[in-house]
């Protein structure tokens, strides 16, 4: 059936999508990001880690949007949107300038130091931003298992570099911050240049057209995919900023918000790449009027247990965690740590109804959810840092990221018929009181860490599996032979 088979196709790229970030991304974020940091040291890691949220805070000046209008537009119209690939790619060369011009003025004006740093940062925002664009084009086509490869890329590169780097130190000297940035940089432009050419190779070419494709209606559709990449960044990335430039001590409470953020970041990543894969999905599904409730509820049953699960590890055996990372036991850095995960719940409801409404057209109604959310979080950053520093950015996002998941998927319920499932937030609560409740209890009794963790992981599954919102149908149809790229 063309319905199963696309589903199917679905499935089974984004099944290999997870198990090859499920073991690169960690890699690199805790095998050598994380080294990275213990070798140069809190202060210094903060004052790249500062420096690198500044940068990305500026990021939707790379195409105002573009990308994820193109992507969407493409996935439900491919013929009327692939002739214009040039045109969109002319732009966004435009937009990489007008961005390294804003971010190096703004620096300028804020008399930002560690120039050479700020310019490293930038350069991988720009180049990240053409390999994202290219990405775009290949998740359009439905390439989904090509993109997954794409996906870990340009981490597996720096996890090779780096990793020499680290463990020869005799032979290459000390790893620096400019050393590292080098290295990403390098790795970064390969991974685009790779992606570009499989572009090439199957007969997709960026032409830039005389005729005026660009017109007012094409920038006002635009707008609104710009504001929710700016508004985004601002959410997930100012604090980092703010702390550096607000606490007294910026640099060392950003270096420790940086080592919790870490973990959340490489949490994050499972919902950020099941976005990438929903948009262009959903788009396509919602073109063509087919029904998407099963999809959304089971990303979000997913990724919500998921969430519970390393929330509550990570709040209970966060002095384990902390000394097995970063080798000390520091009582603040370890109460940043507990209060930073439980935010990834909110995280995550984003990434699953953010994702439709973009995707279903009510994108502009994102836009004015995530505007009220960031305001709440620059509030109350600004009024939580003098006094709690890297714990007041914790509490800020843990609030502001629930009231947009919240208010996603309310938005999405009441406009899109998509049902929320009463029963499985039921499921969300029981699965997180007894993981806790176990955690508690294992603690007390001194049961190895190890094993806590794949006890909670089995509470999780086992909610997973009981609670009926699965398609475990389709995932095994999907690891079967499957005819496409």
């Amino acid at each position: 059936h063309p319905d199963m088979k696309e589903t199917s196709r679905f499935y089974s790229s984004l099944g290999l999508l997870i198990v090859l970030n499920a073991i690169v991304k960690p890699l690199w974020i805790f095998g050598i990001d994380r080294m990275v940091q213990n070798s140069v040291g809190t202060f210094e890691y903060g004052k790249y880690f500062a420096l690198l949220n500044f940068s990305i805070v500026f990021s939707f000046l790379l195409d105002w949007g573009f990308t994820s209008f193109f992507n969407r537009q493409l996935a439900s119209q491919e013929k009327n949107f692939i002739d214009h690939a040039g045109n969109f790619l002319f732009v966004k060369f435009l937009f990489l300038l007008l961005y390294a011009a804003v971010v190096f003025l703004v620096a300028w004006a804020a008399h930002i130091q560690h120039w050479d740093i700020l310019l490293g940062v930038v350069s991988i925002q720009a180049l990240q931003s053409l390999f994202i664009f290219f990405r775009g084009v290949i998740t359009a086509h439905q390439w989904f298992r090509t993109d997954a490869w794409l996906s870990v890329l340009d981490k597996t590169l720096m996890i090779i570099l780096c990793g020499i780097l680290l463990t020869f130190p005799v032979l290459f000297g000390s790893i620096t911050i400019d050393i590292l940035l080098i290295v990403q940089v390098s790795c970064s432009l390969l991974a685009m240049f790779t992606a570009w050419f499989i572009i090439q190779k199957n007969g997709i070419r960026f032409i830039v057209s005389k005729t005026a494709f660009f017109q007012k209606k094409i920038f006002k559709s635009a707008l609104p995919f710009a504001s929710i990449v700016l508004l985004m960044s601002a959410h997930y990335r100012f604090d980092g900023f703010l702390l550096a430039r607000i606490h007294p001590d910026g640099a060392h409470e950003a270096g420790v918000y940086a080592a919790a953020y870490r973990l959340l970041d490489a949490a994050n990543m499972i919902g950020v790449l099941l976005a990438s894969f929903l948009l262009p999905y959903i788009a396509r599904q919602w073109s063509e009027k087919k029904d998407i409730t099963g999809i959304v509820l089971t990303s979000r049953h997913f990724l919500i247990l998921f969430s519970i699960a390393i929330a509550t590890i990570t709040f209970f055996l966060a002095p384990w965690i902390q000394k097995l990372l970063y080798h000390h036991d520091d009582t603040e850095a370890i109460q940043v740590m507990q209060w930073c995960l439980p935010s990834l719940i909110g995280y995550s409801l984003v990434q699953v109804y953010g994702t439709v409404m973009t995707a279903t057209g009510h994108i502009l109604s994102f836009c004015y959810i995530t505007l009220v959310a960031v305001l709440i979080n620059i509030t109350l950053n600004v009024l939580l840092i003098p006094h709690w520093g890297a714990r007041g950015s914790c509490f800020a996002a843990l609030i502001s990221q629930g009231f947009c998941g919240i208010a996603v998927m309310l938005y999405v319920w009441k406009k899109s018929a998509v049902v929320i499932h009463l029963r499985s937030l039921i499921i969300y609560i029981f699965t997180a009181a007894l993981s806790s409740g176990f955690l508690y209890w294992g603690n007390g009794l001194g049961i190895n860490p190890p094993w806590l963790m794949a006890g909670v992981a089995l509470i999780s599954m086992a909610a997973l599996f009981t609670s009926g919102m699965h398609q475990w149908k389709q995932w095994l149809v999907s690891f079967r032979k499957t005819e496409f790229k």
